[in-house]
């Protein structure tokens, strides 16, 4: 290097900037060197020399299922397989990297994008709470890639993509308003979710409750998936979309053995009723037909779920619907069964506090 030239690289570091600057201030003998010193030496300590942010250790949960590394490389041994919603406590953060100890004491690290924290942990008890002791509605299958939400609406975030044919169970069916026209397109630009498809001739999305089989709660929208009822049942409706549908008794057949009773809850194939379903039938099986046969129907602005009732030592079943007049009311409408027959017993007006249908 010739004499007298200075390394390019120098040039770019501030600590070496206030080295010459400190230097020529000595030469220059200014009455007030020390204080400027002082002042030089405070900013390399605090631009140059900033120190780490330490890490608060904290609880956390595996959004989905993923590995649980030796150390924080993808490639480095897989210690086990973490279901999803597993919970796990943080102690450290190394770049992209959480590293975390199980509640049976193992440790490893986890990448950030697998873990949720306070929020999450949050929301998925309370969407299992939410579900606990009500009876299933239907079940079904996601027809393409489906969204998975802890929340129901287009724009919350994406817990998981799930395959086609993924089964699940649903419990409630949830309307949340759409936005303008204007706004959905800025929107979608930025974020257009994957697998869902919107019909622009609706100003509301509908999604529903489930429970997976790996038994995470959450939403999907209903273009996504496909209920899968009795073939008997569909085809007593043909007309009717089957929502809902229930085992509530079995009948004995001499020759089938026993066979179910159904509560089966429809609405109108292509239509918005303003509700969930506008009809409910009770499906008997009829041993001496060796058919199932309606025996008993109700017409009504329902809403779901359908859940159990008990009265007087008699099963019976609670339906809701919309009131009549008063947009923020349900009527609960309580039947039993008695004598071979269906029977009302009382009606009760609630508080509706569900999002719009």
């Amino acid at each position: 290097m010739p004499m007298g030239t200075t390394p390019r690289h120098a040039f770019k570091c501030p600590v070496f900037f206030l080295l010459i600057a400190l230097c020529g201030i000595g030469v220059a003998g200014c009455d007030d060197v020390d204080t400027i010193k002082r002042e030089l030496l405070k900013k390399i300590t605090t631009t140059v020399v900033k120190p780490s942010r330490p890490f608060t250790p904290r609880d956390g949960m595996t959004i989905r299922s993923c590995s649980l590394y030796q150390t924080a490389n993808p490639n480095s041994e897989v210690i086990l397989k973490l279901p999803a919603e597993t919970p796990v406590h943080l102690t450290d953060r190394i770049s992209e990297w959480y590293r975390v100890r199980t509640r049976d004491g193992r440790e490893g690290y986890l990448e950030q994008k697998m873990v949720g924290g306070e929020e999450f942990i949050r929301k998925t008890e309370e969407n299992r709470r939410s579900i606990e002791g009500m009876p299933v509605q239907a079940e079904g299958v996601t027809k393409t890639k489906a969204n998975f939400r802890l929340e129901p609406g287009r724009w919350q975030p994406i817990v998981e993509v799930l395959p086609p044919d993924k089964k699940f169970e649903m419990y409630e069916r949830v309307v949340t308003p759409r936005t303008s026209a204007g706004q959905r397109d800025r929107e979608t630009q930025e974020r257009q979710p994957a697998g869902e498809y919107f019909e622009d001739s609706t100003k509301k999305d509908v999604w529903y409750k489930v429970r997976l089989e790996d038994g995470r709660v959450g939403y999907m929208y209903t273009h996504n998936l496909a209920f899968t009822p009795p073939d008997d049942i569909a085809r007593m409706v043909p007309f009717m979309r089957v929502l809902a549908w229930r085992t509530v008794s079995t009948t004995d057949d001499p020759d089938q053995g026993a066979r179910n009773n159904y509560l089966v809850a429809c609405a109108p194939i292509g239509k918005d009723p303003g509700c969930d379903f506008t009809r409910i039938y009770f499906m008997n099986w009829d041993a001496k037909s060796k058919r199932r046969v309606i025996r008993w129907q109700l017409k009504v602005n329902g809403v779901l779920p359908i859940t159990n009732y008990r009265s007087e030592g008699k099963p019976g079943f609670t339906v809701r619907q919309l009131h009549p007049t008063k947009g923020n009311k349900l009527v609960l409408t309580n039947f039993v069964f008695s004598g071979g027959a269906i029977r009302k017993v009382n009606d009760e007006e609630v508080s509706y506090t569900a999002q719009t249908h």
